[in-house]
């Protein structure tokens, strides 16, 4: 009697079952390695959930905190004019608001220095110590943000903290080529026709009247519809 041909598929299954008895047959002989190996492997399962329910705990308190540094920085100030809501917090200075904020974010580093919310801490301290009058310590933490969190979406708003804060200083031509940079951005949090304005007031320090007019002609034709084009129309009028 003529022998059957074995087809594919028996040939595979065939193999599925060699291979699982090898499988087997392993397991047998090194049951008490492989308890360990399988214990090993849940263990390091369960610590990894717990890890990430522990570090998502962390960054809810980390945001906590931070949610109420930024409730902080735009509180209201008694006698500034502003009608704050019922209930709403309400500080006695200008002063006091900005140094309870800076208290705040200088907790939420130490606490979290690695959360998300710890690495933003760092530009509203910055925000903080300027409404301050702190130039050049709020220019270190600014450009301390900036370097640890590139590509960050607060980041083209500090870069623009830090040229305002080096046009106040004196320091035009730095603060002019950060604002030329924004200007150049089609993306991000800092809107490009802020970065002109920005321009043509550094250009007007530094005595470039010419240049700044030009600066600002851009704005308007560009940007008609903005605050920052009637702004621009009337630091033409004192140029002309």
């Amino acid at each position: 009697m003529a022998s059957r041909r074995i087809t594919r598929k028996e040939m595979k299954r065939d193999e599925f079952v060699s291979a699982m008895g090898r499988v087997s047959a392993w397991m047998e002989e090194h049951v008490r390695e492989a308890l360990l190996l399988g214990g090993a492997a849940i263990l390091l399962v369960i610590g990894s959930i717990f890890f990430v329910q522990y570090m998502n705990q962390r960054e809810g308190k980390a945001a906590a905190l931070l949610s109420r540094g930024m409730e902080m920085i735009h509180a209201s100030v008694k006698g500034d004019g502003s009608t704050p809501t019922a209930g709403a917090l309400t500080y006695n200075t200008e002063q006091e608001k900005y140094q309870a904020v800076i208290g705040q974010m200088d907790s939420l580093i130490q606490s979290y220095p690695r959360s998300r919310a710890g690495r933003l801490a760092l530009y509203y301290k910055g925000l903080a110590l300027q409404g301050l009058g702190r130039r050049e310590e709020a220019i270190k933490i600014l450009n301390e943000f900036i370097d640890a969190n590139p590509g960050n979406y607060a980041e083209p708003m500090a870069q623009a903290a830090v040229a305002q804060l080096l046009e106040g200083t004196g320091q035009g031509q730095k603060a002019l080529e950060i604002f030329d940079r924004l200007s150049k951005q089609t993306s991000g949090a800092y809107p490009p026709q802020a970065a002109l304005m920005g321009m043509g007031r550094c250009l007007e320090g530094l005595g470039k009247k010419d240049e700044a007019r030009k600066i600002y002609e851009r704005l308007t034709k560009e940007y008609p519809d903005s605050d920052y084009s009637r702004e621009a129309q009337e630091r033409l009028k004192t140029l002309s």
